[in-house]
This record gives structure tokens, sequence and C-alpha cells, in this order.
């Protein structure tokens, strides 16, 4: 389905994900990731450890030398995670500001999907207003580029120091290859023998040896200077590759446009902006993380932003109490105000966490609701209750 750019950005990226979801914990082996990797052919793997998730790319294993023995724990790191309502337009400038290739999408904690830049970018290509960008304007220039006879191990060194995934190979200044980070890896299984489980590769076999120009991709996706963003987005999506290298009449090397170059396009106008979020209440001694708690906010409140696109203010009020026994009760409220309406929700009840749950759960359902004025809704009220409140707007708290 043809959609325009801003169309697209406001889509979620649920339509998109992937759920071809294996999950590692942080104990497990490099070689466990490798040999699913393979099986595969992503390029990524999700991590978990508690309520941090993140992802283990082929380029951070680039590093690795003993994968039977190198446990996950060295190499990965806990990412931002997204819900499969987070927008497209939303994904795409967190994917370029923290420059990652793709993110774990989590329902609750429960990771059920990835979503990549290229998974984005495949969607861009049903957008017909790329055909009036130049791919030129979107090139990354200069490119580091690598001669056919150079040694594969120096193109590895190049990608661990540069943060690369793709070198284009040359001979006699021309263009005639590329070696991604999926080449290396599959030079190194290779080395190792095939990556199962309980195989135990040999510490003496050579890795990342021999020439570039033995194991480069002889049919790298190319396109003239006159190109069009289209048609390199089609191109990636159709040839299922990572990068296009812009290349004149003459086969030499103007530019390289990866997912990130066009990411940039649906990611120029955001459809959310940045809110002050005001928790008070919270005390040091508070089992509650304020950076987890804002963040949780702020996912609601841009998801509530598509049916209140003019909200300025965001407050959370805990009120803690102890009337002599060994339990707290805690009484939250929050309040969501924009020019004209203003939007309550409040919980109650001894657990901390999930009364903070209940509550967000609650103004979520609020926010989605229609338009109108202000309105209030407690957790434990029926259906009947809530009404009243919109039927009566003068009763809200």
């Amino acid at each position: 389905m043809t959609k325009s750019l801003d169309e697209l950005g406001r889509t979620p990226i649920s339509t998109l994900l992937d759920k071809r979801l294996v999950l590692f914990t942080p104990e497990e082996s490099v070689s466990r990731v490798l040999g699913e990797l393979e099986r595969t052919g992503r390029y990524e793997a999700a991590v978990q450890a508690g309520d941090k998730v993140g992802l283990i790319t082929l380029r951070h294993l680039l590093n690795v030398s003993q994968p039977e023995s190198t446990k996950l724990v060295h190499l990965w790191k806990p990412l931002t995670q997204v819900t499969p309502d987070s927008l497209l337009t939303e994904v795409a400038a967190e994917l370029i500001r923290i420059n990652e290739r793709a993110l774990p999408v989590v329902e609750g904690t429960k990771p059920v999907g990835i979503i990549s830049q290229l998974d984005i970018v495949i969607a861009m290509a049903d957008s017909p207003e790329l055909g009036n960008v130049p791919a030129k304007d979107l090139a990354r220039t200069p490119v580091t580029s690598m001669n056919a006879k150079e040694a594969i191990s120096k193109a590895r060194s190049t990608m661990l120091d540069k943060g690369f995934s793709h070198i284009p190979v040359t001979r006699d200044g021309k263009l005639v290859g590329m070696v991604t980070a999926q080449d290396l890896i599959q030079i190194f299984l290779r080395s190792q023998g095939r990556s199962k489980q309980g195989e135990k590769p040999s510490e003496n076999t050579p890795k990342y040896m021999g020439e570039l120009g033995g194991i480069m991709d002889e049919q790298p996706l190319t396109a003239g200077l006159d190109a069009s963003a289209l048609e390199v987005a089609r191109s990636l999506r159709d040839r299922e590759k990572s990068a296009c290298l812009l290349v004149d009449p003459q086969g030499t090397i103007q530019g390289i446009i990866t997912p990130r170059e066009l990411l940039a396009h649906i990611a120029r106008r955001p459809l959310t902006r940045e809110l002050p979020i005001q928790i008070v209440g919270l005390s040091k001694e508070d089992f509650f993380d304020r950076a987890e708690a804002e963040a949780k906010v702020d996912r609601v409140i841009k998801k509530g932003m598509r049916v209140h696109p003019n909200i300025s203010e965001v407050s959370i009020v805990i009120k803690k109490t102890n009337e002599g026994g060994e339990r707290n009760r805690y009484e939250m409220s929050a309040r969501v105000i924009s020019a004209t309406e203003q939007i309550n929700a409040h919980g109650a009840g001894y657990d901390m966490l999930q009364t903070f749950e209940d509550m967000l759960n609650t103004l979520e359902r609020e926010m989605m609701r229609t338009k109108g004025g202000p309105h209030t809704a407690r957790r434990g009220e029926n259906v009947r209750e809530q009404s009243e409140h919109f039927k009566n707007p003068d009763s809200a708290a």
C-alpha cells in the first residue's frame, strides 16, 4: 500500500515487526549466538537480563576469538526499548540518535521482536515522494575502501576501529566488490567448523586469513549519480542488500548510502516533542527508579498525543501514608494538561510499583478516548461511574 512519508511516520511499528525472536541471556556463550545468526541470516539477536533488554550484533562479535568460552555478558549492552505501538518516525529518530542498527520491541517486560533500520527502509520503498530526493544528497562521503589484495584481518580491524559494517573493495581505483561484517563472520565460522552447541573450536585454527578479493561480494549494489532515493530504497529491498554505493561512469566510488541515511528522511519531522515530566513524592528510600518511571510515563504520553497533540504539562503526585503498621499505603494521581482540556487518573494500593502501573494504565485508557473536557478516572471505578464523569465534567477533580 502506497503511503506518504508523513502517513508512514504515523504508522505503529507493529506492522513491520520481525517476530522471529530467539532470546539469549548474558551468561550464554557467543558460539550459541553465532549458530543462531548463521541459521537465520539475521544481523542481531536479543539479550535479556531482568527488565533490561538489548541486542548483540555481528559487528560486536568480530572481536571474539574463542566463541565457546566467551560469554555475552562482556559484549552486550541494554538499549532503548520500544513498544509495538511506537510510531515509525519516533523509532527512526531514536535509531539515529543512539547510532544503532536495531532496537528490541517489548510488551511490558516481555521482548516480542526486533525492529531494524532496514525494516523501516523497506517500508519507505513504497513512498513515491522519495523519487524527488536525489540519492547523492543523502550519500555519506568520503568512503573508506580497501584494495582487493589487502588482508581480511585488516578489514576486520578497520570495522572494529571505525564502527563500520561495510567496506567497498577496489582494484586499480575502481569498485570490484563489497565486504561486510557478515562476510567476515562467515569466514570465522568456516575456520572454526560449523558452530554447534557443545562443539569446541580449535584454538590453533587460523582466523581471518587470506585476501579480500577472495571473499568479497562481486556484485555489490550500486547506483548512478543521477539515481533517486526511491531507487536506492527499492534496490535495497529487492536485492536484499544493506548498503548501496554511488559510482560515476568510470566506476569510481562517490558515496555510500546505508539505511541510516535514508532513515533520516522519515525522522526529519518528529511527531512528538519532549515534555517535562514532573514526579513529586518519590524519596530516596523508595524502591523506585525515577528515570524508569519517567520513561514509562513518557511512553504513555507520546501514545496519547496522537489524540491530544497539544499537551503542555504532565505531573505525577505520589503520597505515602503509614498508620502504624508495617505496610505503607500509596495514593497516586496523574494530571495531563493542554490549553483546552485536563485529564486525570488516580490509583491507590499497598504495592508501590503495581499502583503506579495501574494508574498509568488508567491514564492511557483515558487519553485514548475521544477529545473532550476535563475527565477523571480512578482505579476500581465501574463503567457506569466513569461515564458519569463524562456526562458531568464539573465533577472531575
